[in-house]
């Protein structure tokens, strides 16, 4: 059955349904984030499972039908070669394998900065088309998204809370 799903889930079907997947949860945190179906998918962990499981499916694939960097990893002593620079981040991310779990981890935690963004705007009432720009931002390249959210919800409310 494994390998009829091998088959039929490849890494492009994958990467593609992921790409396409998270862009109408995006479109409804950017302009529909008080309505209840975006609370609802976003809040709930229908999401957030549905991309866990594709990152395990995709790594349990990997680990089970090749001699990639995740085998070498786990040989003693070479644990932490993964951290030991950016020529070994470049090899590990030349298989496709590999690259497809990095994407997904990064839609998923991008995703779930634009929710907490959209959450956290609400919450301080913040003006929906300020909060705009954070989003996008944050699709494209989370951490300045963030970043840019931040600035501005200092700048607006005239406080930053270390925590709630």
């Amino acid at each position: 059955m494994l390998n009829s799903l091998k088959d039929f889930f490849t890494l492009e079907m994958i990467y593609h349904f992921t790409n396409i997947g998270v862009i109408p949860l995006w479109i409804l945190l950017a302009f529909l984030p008080g309505w209840n179906g975006t609370k609802v998918l976003i809040n709930s962990i229908l999401v957030p499972l549905i991309l866990s499981l594709t990152y395990f499916y995709v790594f349990y694939i990997y680990i089970n039908t090749s001699e990639g960097i995740f085998s070498n990893i786990l040989d003693k002593g070479k644990t932490f070669e993964l951290y030991m620079g950016i020529d070994q981040l470049k090899k590990i991310l030349s298989d496709k394998n590999v690259l497809l779990l990095f994407w997904i981890h990064f839609l998923t935690a991008n995703l779930m900065l634009g929710a907490w963004i959209a959450t956290d705007a609400a919450k301080n009432k913040a003006l929906q088309f300020i909060v705009l720009v954070p989003l996008v931002l944050t699709y494209f390249v989370g951490p300045i998204g963030l970043g840019v959210y931040l600035i501005l919800r200092l700048l607006a409310a005239q406080k930053l809370k270390l925590f709630d």
